[in-house]
Parts: C-alpha cells; sequence; structure tokens
C-alpha cells in the first residue's frame, strides 16, 4: 500500500495507466472527483493532486463548468523537472522537518500576499476562511478548507516559481493537516486556535496590508502545530 505522502503520485500512475491503456480513451470525460475518491479509495485532495499533474502533463484538460477530459497532448517531463516523491513522511521527525520548510516558505507567501492581493484573490480567502468554519473542528471537510487557505495565500503571492514549489509540496503538507486534524478530539484547545482563530488572523494581517503582520502571523501558524510535539 502507498504511503500517504505517495497517493497522489500513486493515483496519477493509475490514471495516466487508464489513458495509456485505452482505458480512459481520448475525448472521455473524467468521473467526478467523488467517483475518482471512491473508485481509487483516496480523500479528494489526493486526486486533485494527481488530476493537476495530468493537466500539466497533457493529459487531460478542464473545461469550466462541463468537466474534466481526457486529450492526446502529453508532455514528457524535463529529467531536471524536480519531484519530492522521495520525501515521504513516515514519522514525526519527518513532520516537524516538513513544518520547518513551511514556516519559511509560507510565512514569505503571506507577507507577498500582503503586498500584492487583489479583490478577485481576496474573495477565494474570505471563502476559504468560510469552508473552514462551516465545516467545523469536527469534519474531515476542514482539511479541504485548509489546504484551499494555503494554497490561495501562495496564489496571492503572485509568485509562479512559489506556486510550482507549493504544489510540489501538497503531499507532505497534506500529511501534516491530517495529523493536525487527530489531534482535535485530544486537545479543544488547540483545535479553535489553530482551527480557527490563527486562519482568521493570518487573512486579517493581509487584508490589513500589514506585511510583517502576516509573515509572523503565518509562521506561528504553522510553527504552533509542531510545537506539539517537542
Amino acid at each position: 500500500m502507498a504511503r500517504p505522502a505517495n497517493l497522489s503520485n500513486a493515483v496519477y500512475d493509475k490514471m495516466k495507466e487508464a489513458v495509456d491503456s485505452g482505458e480512459f480513451p481520448e475525448g472521455l470525460k473524467l468521473p467526478t472527483e467523488n467517483a475518482l475518491c471512491e473508485r481509487y479509495g483516496v480523500s479528494r485532495p489526493v486526486v486533485r493532486g494527481a488530476m493537476e499533474r495530468l493537466r500539466k502533463e497533457g493529459y487531460i484538460k478542464t473545461v469550466r463548468g462541463s468537466g474534466s477530459f481526457v486529450i492526446k497532448e502529453h508532455v514528457t517531463p524535463t529529467p531536471f523537472a524536480p519531484t519530492l516523491g522521495e520525501f515521504a513522511i513516515s514519522g514525526i521527525g519527518d513532520v516537524i522537518q516538513c513544518q520547518e520548510t513551511r514556516m519559511a516558505f509560507e510565512g514569505e507567501m503571506a507577507a507577498l500576499a500582503a503586498e500584492r492581493w487583489t479583490d478577485e484573490e481576496m474573495e477565494e480567502l474570505d471563502a476559504a476562511l468560510a469552508q473552514i468554519h462551516s465545516d467545523g473542528l469536527d469534519s474531515v471537510g476542514t482539511i479541504d478548507g485548509d489546504m484551499r487557505f494555503h494554497a490561495a495565500v501562495v496564489k496571492a503571492a503572485k509568485n509562479e516559481y512559489a506556486a510550482a514549489v507549493y504544489e510540489l509540496m501538497k503531499p507532505q503538507i497534506l500529511v501534516g493537516m491530517n495529523m493536525s486534524k487527530g489531534l482535535y478530539p485530544l486537545l479543544p484547545e488547540f483545535a479553535r486556535r489553530h482551527g480557527i482563530e490563527e486562519h482568521k488572523a493570518i487573512l486579517d494581517a493581509i487584508r490589513a496590508r500589514d506585511v510583517e503582520g502576516a509573515r509572523r502571523e503565518m509562521r506561528n501558524h504553522i510553527g504552533f502545530f509542531g510545537d506539539q510535539f517537542k
């Protein structure tokens, strides 16, 4: 069975094989995300990660309002393309290292987002925070809202290189978020602060164009989770 950090890669491999073998022929409209989750026994973020890679490599194309379709415009990945697939998270030490990396990276993304956000990006940030609130702290969906929020911060930073790095880190980030979610029933104060209050503090700083505040709040948010294991 694939390790959690490699689930997106495993689903990508299976879907690519289905395209190459003709099981998913050219022009086929792919099943919905929910159907793909059931087919491969994984969560929506895992399916989305696999489909994003398939899109980038020219195996599928997504048409807004219509769905995703199989195409034949495959791009052979460059041998120098970076990958984090070998950095599978297998223990708390790996999670803490990932969190340390995220503190540095996402702290700067939050700072840039505070400088560069547009009305459209602020709407997405507000919607992501609202999703976290509406899902509640006891819902698996909270992970979806959390992923959406952090991705929206990176997008608002308007740096294509950073966006590419974030995509590479997503499988590892997902593992950390699932572990964080697992602590919520045991540590209700941690759940309230980490799940709700800290995201709001990050967004408030970004909205106020408080560069240093946004950097600080994001670093504190990511670091607070790692502190629970030290």
